[in-house]
């Protein structure tokens, strides 16, 4: 008995020590930082937990994960531009932002359940939002401070793109909300029966006339928009509110004269030009560093 218990002491150390091993695990060495397989999967978890389109953090895709640390190096590389200038984030700054990401939640433990489905701490979550604030701004002073877009370049792209600078399509709504479900009932069946005009006229204190384009409605509603025709309605609960829709027109996009989309075209000039400097910037940082992977 005292022999079995002494092999199930020793395997279970076995595994504890694997564990251990494959935790710190040296995955690069950007200069003399060195970042373990732990760090790799915070990041990774992080990127995953804000960027929903990547595949689970759980996946383990090694494309993904050879992704995950090409960003992870260039991040390191840019918070040791920033700890060179010596800059400094408020701890308001960050608590703030994780507020932010609390109160898009139901409560504060259907937050911190998001964390542990995905393995994450808000300690993790916290290191990585400062981490953002510090990159942010070492970036505006070797990358956005060097960028400006004067009215030659945009009058210029206007008039090579004249034939793209359209309006988005836009949608001429009515909405009504109601806790009372029966009421948005009526509301849709005198709309049906009568005609929006005469539901208005008798319904005027809940219906709600609005113009919009599809990236201006919520998301809940523009899920509502997408696939109705002119003089279609859709009813759905949304967030224990009774939302009716109806689509009265759908209004096409129209040429956009170079004063209402001058912002715009100054927006892709401004972002273009930022790209392009933002990766010979860190190509620079990549040039001067030693930098070895071990994936």
């Amino acid at each position: 008995m005292k022999k079995i218990f002494l092999i199930i002491i020793m395997l279970g150390l076995f595994v504890c020590a694997s564990g251990a091993e494959e935790v710190t695990k040296i995955v690069a060495k950007v200069n003399n930082e060195v970042i373990t397989a732990k760090d790799l999967d915070d990041y990774y978890k992080v990127l995953a937990y804000k960027t929903p389109g990547i595949v689970g953090a759980n996946s383990g895709a090694a494309k993904e994960k050879e992704d995950a640390l090409g960003k992870l190096i260039e991040d390191r590389l840019i918070l040791a531009e920033a700890k060179k200038k010596e800059l400094q984030i408020p701890s308001y700054f960050v608590n703030g932002q994780l507020s932010k990401m609390i109160e898009s939640y139901p409560s504060r433990e259907d937050f911190e359940n998001s964390l542990l489905e995905r393995g994450l701490t808000v300690t993790v979550l916290k290191e990585r939002i400062l981490g953002q604030f510090l990159m942010r701004q070492v970036i505006d002073i070797y990358v956005s401070s060097y960028i400006s877009v004067s009215p030659q370049e945009v009058n210029k792209y206007y008039e090579e793109h004249k034939a793209e600078m359209n309006s988005p399509e836009r949608y001429s709504l009515w909405i009504s909300q109601s806790k009372d479900k029966n009421k948005i009932v009526e509301i849709a069946k005198t709309i049906r029966e009568k005609g929006i005009i005469a539901a208005e006229t008798e319904y005027s204190d809940s219906l709600v006339k609005l113009e919009a384009s599809m990236s201006e409605l919520k998301d809940e509603v523009a899920q509502m928009v997408r696939g109705l025709k002119e003089g279609e309605q859709s009813v759905k609960t949304l967030e224990n509110v009774n939302c009716l829709v109806y689509l009265e027109k759908i209004i096409p996009p129209k040429p956009l004269t170079l004063e209402e989309a001058q912002e715009n075209v100054r927006n892709i000039i401004w972002n273009d030009k930022f790209r392009k400097r933002f990766e010979e910037w860190v190509k620079q940082l990549k040039d001067k560093a030693v930098i070895k992977t071990y994936l």
